[in-house]
């Protein structure tokens, strides 16, 4: 099975100013989350961006592919897509678009190498695949956490950020074949993908199965100066343009 990494990471951001360049110990966000998915080392790896900014911090690793992107889209998926079709003209056919967000510095590398082994079980239940884990106790209320809730197939049923029973943790790593990738982003946003901000929802109010892989990895995404203090980051650094 052939997988690509793409990480989306748009400058602009309506929670956190210039997100992907905001800088804890020395170190930017997007080039924190490289740096984690390179170490799960399962294939090569793109930065999908609209800023050459952001692009400009990644440049200088090895295995990782600097794609710059329309400044246009309404989410994250719809710049992976366009980086994948980029890619796709020097590198080939692959098998499995594997989606990390921007805002992950904390994901385990063992997260990411655990995907192949797992989604070679699953390849027969969907087109679309997301990771899942625990949900802490502390988090039921956040509504900065995704939350989901599994039928007996482990298939999403909805996500929501509201405290609701029986759910897992959403940890932000998307996977689809790239059919199912062209599919998504010609969808119409839809209603509860408006309601909720969750783009997945997107998939599963037009009737498509979402495959969710629980794993024992917990990370925190950062999309606020709270979740900066939730991972015990006081010292932190705007990029001031």
């Amino acid at each position: 099975m052939k997988l690509i990494t793409i990480i989306p990471a748009r400058l602009g951001s309506g929670r956190l100013k210039s997100k992907p360049l905001l800088s804890f110990g020395g170190k930017t966000m997007i080039r924190r989350t490289v740096e984690r998915v390179l170490e799960g080392d399962i294939g090569p790896i793109a930065v999908a961006s609209d800023s050459e900014l952001v692009l400009d911090q990644i440049r200088d690793l090895d295995k990782v592919i600097p794609v710059m992107t329309s400044d246009e889209h309404t989410c994250g998926t719809e710049r992976v897509l366009e980086a994948f079709q980029k890619l796709q003209k020097e590198f080939g056919q692959f098998d499995v678009i594997v989606n990390v967000q921007g805002d992950e510095p904390f994901i385990s590398p063992d997260l990411i190498k655990a995907i192949p082994g797992e989604l070679s079980k699953r390849l027969e239940r969907a087109q679309f695949w997301t990771t899942v884990t625990e949900i802490d106790e502390a988090e039921k209320e956040d509504r900065n956490v995704a939350k989901v809730v599994l039928d007996l197939h482990q298939n999403a049923l909805i996500f929501t950020r509201d405290n609701i029973q029986c759910a897992y943790k959403h940890t932000s790593v998307y996977l689809y074949t790239p059919e199912f990738l062209e599919i998504f982003c010609g969808l119409r946003p839809s209603p509860l993908e408006k309601a909720y901000s969750l783009e997945q929802m997107r998939a599963l109010d037009n009737g498509y199965r979402l495959n969710c892989i629980p794993l024992p990895y917990d990370s925190i995404s950062i999309n606020t100066v709270e979740d900066l203090a939730k991972a015990g980051i006081t010292d932190f650094t705007f990029y001031d343009n």
